[in-house]
């Protein structure tokens, strides 16, 4: 597989596009910083054998993104996106813990799907990671007791909401199954719509991963996952990379089209 990888510096993607190449697979990598493997040594006979490629762009510049693709898909077409964009959340005292800017991961989903190509006769595997407990039915499988900390990442989760309101609306989901209200404009602005073509409906490959609190625990492989499973606590950022590279690319048809909930 041809594996394009954005936000994937560190954490989830990293993790995952390790297993992926240790798997024979190519990984091109969109960084803001083609410097950042310089001291990895595990990634560094990947990079040296063509396996690993680098590309600098950055997932909030729309046209990075598009160079990106553009580039990825020169010698072949791109197999599957992997989106792991995240920021260094920070505490406050006022709003908990917040991310800069708020709508970092939204920002980068409206820039790739508005540069991959709608009219795909193959659709490239989308995959992607929001949070567990973001919409108001999946924050009702939440434990009561876990529902203080979620209190503490409302912002995070506002603009996980954002990546998950087009999801919905790009799969073509019933409108009236969408029960969370239109995302605040500085995460989700109007418009948005348009630069997905207007047309809902059209994004038919792709895969939402849902992860409970996540840890920096070891890999267990054993986990819960499935859509609304109900009393998840945690789950670490290697688990889910191996649900990712393990489960859901290995048994796609499986997944196809879901929101996974994936927990312990």
């Amino acid at each position: 597989m041809k594996v394009l990888a954005i936000g994937a510096s560190r954490n989830i993607g990293y993790f995952a596009c390790i297993d992926l190449l240790k798997a024979g697979n190519t990984v091109i990598f969109q960084l803001r910083n083609v410097s950042a493997f310089d001291d990895d040594a595990e990634m560094k006979p990947f990079i040296e054998s063509g396996k690993a490629k680098l590309i600098k762009g950055d997932a909030l510049v729309q046209e990075d993104v598009r160079t990106t693709w553009t580039e990825a898909n020169a010698d072949g077409p791109v197999d599957v996106v992997l989106l792991t964009v995240g920021g260094a959340a920070k505490f406050t005292l006022t709003k908990g813990f917040v991310i800069n800017p708020p709508n970092l991961c939204t920002s980068a989903l409206l820039n790739l799907l508005s540069v991959v190509p709608h009219d795909l006769a193959t659709q490239p595997k989308i995959v992607a990671v929001t949070s567990n407990g973001v919409l108001a039915e999946s924050h009702k499988n939440i434990p009561f007791l876990a529902k203080g900390f979620y209190a503490l990442i409302s912002v995070p989760h506002a603009d996980k909401l954002g990546m998950e309101r087009v999801f919905h609306w790009s799969a073509g989901w019933p409108e009236e199954s969408w029960k969370d209200g239109d995302p605040e404009a500085h995460i989700l602005p109007q418009g948005w719509e348009e630069r997905l073509g207007g047309k809902p409906g059209w994004l038919k490959s792709f895969v939402i991963v849902r992860p409970a609190i996540l840890t920096d625990g070891e890999v267990t492989a054993k986990y819960k996952a499935g859509e609304n499973v109900p009393g998840l606590w945690t789950i670490s950022r290697k688990d889910i990379a191996h649900f990712i590279s393990n489960d859901v690319l290995k048994d796609w048809s499986k997944w196809e089209g879901k929101a996974v909930s994936v927990g312990h």
